[in-house]
């Protein structure tokens, strides 16, 4: 017990990557795949970074590292603008892309899959588009953000940069995944020629995640709405094609601009020149969280 609070990063992953592998592997050697079904299994595995963040925070910090995780676990005010620029710039987006497609759909080329399909998503039941958008925010977005960036994140910043930070963070998160690729019907359908580019898209997604966690006050509940919100509007079967390349191409495009703005930024620290650091994390506050 010792050794697990002196190493506190050692401790989450292996309870992390025990929770996650522990229900995927077995899944995968047996010849299971997630198609659209209630996989429970499978879910549980989602929330592997979930239970190492909380037993690691317990083990190491005890109740009171609990609470704390909990606070920003629950804290909602992040502010506005990051709600609108993190969450709200995914919706936008989609909206823009339905209206297009019921504009254009009178000549044969519109998105081809309706509202309904937004509730169907692998290893989750099939249900309302806005309640499997909650569970979504709930299994994928806080199942894996309270671990990821609530708990690991901050951990890495102490001895490296954001920037470095979040890379290492997409690097674990990749391998992490890795399982998924035998297992959920949409991993095994992606051309191995394709692989690198998926997880290239996960250091990107990290990037963006990383500057709205910092930014944001380290609100866990706005990167996980943001997680969920993603997902939602990439890998559901109602935003298969158009939609799902719409959105990662513009977080890739966001990612892209951030970490040229670290570059400039660190460029300027070592010429004894003012820089603006985009991922520096925001100061918080020193009052009770509004839950």
């Amino acid at each position: 017990m010792r050794w697990l609070r002196r190493h506190p990063i050692a401790c989450y992953l292996g309870i992390t990557f025990a929770t996650t592998w522990g229900a995927w592997v077995p899944l995968a050697v047996t010849g299971r795949v997630v198609t659209i079904c209630f996989a429970p299994i499978y879910l549980i595995g989602l929330v592997g970074p979930l239970a190492g963040a909380v037993a690691t925070s317990a083990i190491v910090a005890g109740a009171a590292g609990v609470r704390a995780l909990v606070a920003r676990m629950l804290r909602i005010r992040a502010g506005a603008r990051w709600w609108a620029i993190g969450p709200g710039t995914l919706l936008a987006l989609a909206l823009v892309l339905a209206l297009g497609g019921y504009m254009i759909a009178t000549f044969g080329i519109g998105h081809e899959h309706g509202w309904r399909d937004f509730g169907a998503f692998n290893g989750f039941p099939v249900t309302a588009p806005l309640g499997l958008w909650a569970l979504l925010v709930l299994v994928n977005g806080l199942g894996e953000e309270t671990g990821w960036r609530g708990y690991l994140l901050p951990h890495l910043q102490k001895r490296w940069s954001p920037l470095t930070s979040s890379l290492l963070v997409g690097a674990i998160w990749s391998v992490w995944h890795v399982p998924a690729f035998f297992l959920s019907e949409t991993y095994r359908q992606i051309p191995v020629a394709m692989i690198p580019a998926f997880f290239i898209g996960l250091l990107g997604g990290s990037v963006v995640l990383t500057w709205l966690y910092n930014r944001g006050r380290s609100s866990i509940l706005l990167v996980a709405v943001w997680h969920g919100t993603y997902n939602w509007l990439t890998g559901s079967v109602g935003a298969r094609g158009l939609f799902a390349a719409a959105e990662s191409t513009v977080v890739m495009g966001i990612a892209a601009v951030i970490v040229i703005g670290e570059i400039v930024a660190i460029r300027h620290d070592h010429r004894g020149r003012p820089a603006h650091h985009w991922m520096t994390p925001r100061a918080v506050p020193l009052r009770p969280p509004v839950w």
